[in-house]
């Protein structure tokens, strides 16, 4: 047999070596699709791996699976004011926020609009991009007879400035840290983040998350695209009392994958988000 020959079976054999005994990592694709009112003081009180997305121009256009280094540990919720690494309002489903990563000041999303677009009880504003699977939440929960109306949404960085102060003033900075972000570290600000109640007025509570509503919401949020950011008994991981009320729209691909891999919200984008390559 000639040398070139025996050259080119040899390098077949060598690679297939390689992809079988696993020297060579498989590259895999996971293509995905995505389609004003402060809570009370008196109950805010009572609130008292893997993979990784490439960063992409378009936060809707579809995204490739890449693997993150293992033993990424999550930061203590200390308070802090570090930027988060994801600033601009196009990375909405990928900023993460708690005590110690903040957005800037003069984030505020372009397409503001009332929930009212989205047929739900309620007053405030969402960006534009949340009313298609609000809707389809709202109408979902009125069918099954367990009605939502929204209590609080978007909040700019000034407004909650405001309102942290408020509770400071009420129940002391400690206690305040305990139910309530300080600005620039609120997910209201992303103008994608909704306080539900089980009607219009009703105040927040923990209890909500006993109701009828608040427990069909636990179950079904994900399917449409919401997750939960504080999550009950998790306060040392998600850096907030539990809060049943609260829930994130991140689009119905991620918030799947958050849900799938019952992690709590923040480490999840933490490990697969903040500090991916």
């Amino acid at each position: 047999m000639p040398q070139s020959v025996n050259r080119a079976v040899a390098a077949v054999l060598l690679a297939v070596t390689l992809v079988v005994g696993g020297a060579l990592p498989a590259v895999t694709q996971d293509p995905t699709s995505e389609a004003l009112a402060p809570p009370s003081l008196a109950t805010a009180a009572s609130g008292l791996s893997a993979i990784a997305f490439e960063r992409v121009a378009d936060p809707t256009a579809v995204e490739t699976a890449t693997l993150q280094p293992a033993g990424v540990k999550l930061p203590r919720c200390e308070i802090e004011d570090v930027r988060t690494r994801y600033q601009k309002v196009k990375h909405w489903r990928r900023t993460l926020l708690d005590t110690r990563l903040k957005l800037r000041r003069a984030y505020r999303p372009w397409d503001i609009v009332s929930v009212s677009r989205a047929g739900i009880a309620g007053r405030g504003q969402v960006r534009k991009i949340v009313i298609k699977d609000l809707r389809a939440l709202a109408d979902a929960a009125r069918k099954a007879g367990k009605p939502l109306a929204v209590r609080s949404s978007y909040r700019s960085y000034d407004y909650q400035k405001a309102l942290f102060a408020s509770y400071v003033s009420t129940y002391g900075y400690d206690h305040a840290l305990r139910f309530s972000a300080r600005a620039g570290h609120s997910e209201h600000q992303l103008g994608t983040t909704i306080d539900f109640s089980v009607g219009p007025g009703v105040p927040l509570s923990t209890t909500f998350g006993e109701s009828p509503s608040g427990k069909w919401l636990a179950r079904n949020g994900w399917k449409y695209g919401f997750i939960m950011s504080y999550p009950k008994g998790k306060r040392s991981v998600s850096c907030y009392s539990y809060e049943p009320w609260h829930w994130r729209y991140v689009g119905p691909a991620l918030a799947k994958r958050i849900h799938d891999s019952g992690q709590v919200p923040r480490r999840y984008l933490y490990t697969h988000f903040e500090t991916a390559p």
